[in-house]
C-alpha cells in the first residue's frame, strides 16, 4: 500500500521527494539494445541523406521520365550512377516491406532486419502494423504491391526515388519501434526509489520506510 503524498520515512524522515533527490535513479549501463537503437537510428539518418542525393543528382533531362522504365534498363541511363545502388536499396528495404506487412497481419513470425518478432507477441506485431497501415495511407499505395514495379507504376523518376526513400526509412523506423519497445521494457525492470508501507518484525504495524531504510532492515 502507497503512504499518503507528503508522508516521511519513519526511520530516516525523508519525503518521496528527498529520497529521489539524494539517491536518484540508478543509471543503466549502456545495453545491447541501446546500442542496436543507436546504431540502426545512424543508419537511418545515412540512408535519409544517400537518398535525398540520388533525387537532387537527377540530369533535368530523365527527371520527369517513368521511374520503372529506367529501373527497368539500367544500361540504358548509364549517365544516372546511381540506379544499381537504388536498386540495391529496393531488394534490402523495401521489397521485404510486403512480406513483413503479410506477416503481420496473419499473424506469423516476422524478420525485420536483423530483429524477430514471435508470432505470439502481439504487441509488438500490432504495432508494426499499425505503422506500416498508416504510411499506406498516406502515401496511397499498398504494402502488398511492394515486392515488384508496381509499386512503382504512374511514378516518373523524381516521385520513385523518394519513394524508395520514404520506403527505406520506413524500414529502418520499424527496427527503431521494436528496440524502442525493448529499452522500455529494460526501464519498467529498473529499480525505483520511494516510500511505501512495510512492516519490521516485533512491530504491530506498519509504517512508510524509504526504499534504502526498508532493503538495510532487511539486511539485518
Amino acid at each position: 500500500m502507497a503512504p499518503k503524498d507528503g508522508i516521511r520515512c519513519w526511520i530516516c524522515g525523508r519525503t518521496v521527494e528527498e529520497v529521489q533527490r539524494s539517491i536518484g535513479t540508478p543509471a543503466a549501463e549502456p545495453s545491447d539494445v541501446d546500442r542496436n537503437l543507436a546504431r540502426v537510428t545512424e543508419q537511418k539518418a545515412r540512408f535519409y541523406r544517400v537518398a535525398t542525393d540520388w533525387t537532387e543528382g537527377i540530369p533535368e533531362q530523365f527527371r520527369n521520365m517513368d521511374y520503372n522504365f529506367i529501373m527497368g534498363n539500367p544500361s540504358q541511363f548509364k549517365a544516372l550512377r546511381f540506379v544499381d545502388d537504388v536498386e540495391q536499396a529496393q531488394k534490402a528495404y523495401v521489397e521485404p516491406l510486403a512480406g513483413i506487412s503479410a506477416q503481420a497481419k496473419k499473424g506469423e513470425e516476422m524478420v525485420v532486419g536483423e530483429f524477430k518478432v514471435s508470432a505470439d507477441d502481439p504487441r509488438r506485431r500490432d504495432a508494426l502494423a499499425r505503422q506500416m497501415d498508416e504510411f499506406a495511407k498516406k502515401s496511397g499505395r499498398s504494402m502488398s504491391m511492394l515486392d515488384g514495379q508496381r509499386a512503382f507504376d504512374g511514378l516518373k523518376l523524381a516521385d520513385g526515388l523518394r519513394f524508395v526513400r520514404d520506403l527505406g526509412v520506413l524500414h529502418f523506423s520499424l527496427q527503431q519501434k521494436l528496440l524502442e519497445m525493448d529499452q522500455d521494457d529494460e526501464k519498467k525492470k529498473m529499480p525505483t526509489f520511494g516510500i511505501s508501507m512495510a512492516k519490521i518484525k516485533t512491530f504491530p504495524r506498519a509504517v512508510p520506510l524509504c526504499t534504502v531504510c526498508e532493503s538495510l532492515i532487511k539486511g539485518l
